[in-house]
């Protein structure tokens, strides 16, 4: 289904991930009710037939990384995760990368941390250019 300027592809431009709320002192559970609805959007254009990627950088990335996503729930007392939104996404056929800067920009995470269940690929400032300059997809920002 391609929407009235033409577009059949998205791509989802993941920037940053709000701050954490941690729920509990004593569990230190990782509350963020704002990192699952970029997934959920993912997503949903699949169900209208858009083909979507998303592009994950800067903090965003965390949650890319071996098991942090399943660290990440979305409500206090839910036992609903990050990781569960990107598990349904995936199985609903978004491609999600990793920016390289995410890595770049920290000295925490490498390659080798990035939970390959997760992530499609490593991808570059001038592949993702690429694509958003190729006048196929609609960029949508989070």
């Amino acid at each position: 289904m391609a929407v009235p300027n033409g577009f059949d592809k998205i791509i989802f431009y993941i920037l940053t991930v709000p701050f954490f709320e941690r729920a509990d002192a004593v569990t230190g559970e990782l509350i963020n009710p704002q990192a699952g609805a970029p997934f959920f959007l993912a997503t949903a254009a699949t169900t209208m037939d858009f083909e979507v990627e998303m592009v994950i950088t800067s903090e965003a990335g965390f949650l890319l990384m071996k098991d942090n996503a399943k660290k990440v729930k979305v409500r206090p007392g839910v036992e609903q995760t990050v990781y569960d939104f990107i598990k349904m996404a995936k199985e609903a056929g978004v491609k999600v990368y990793l920016c390289v800067p995410s890595l770049d920009l920290t000295e925490e995470y490498k390659r080798e941390d990035v939970n390959t269940e997760l992530c499609d690929g490593i991808i570059g400032g001038a592949a993702f250019l690429d694509k958003v300059m190729s006048g196929e997809y609609a960029v949508i920002t989070l």
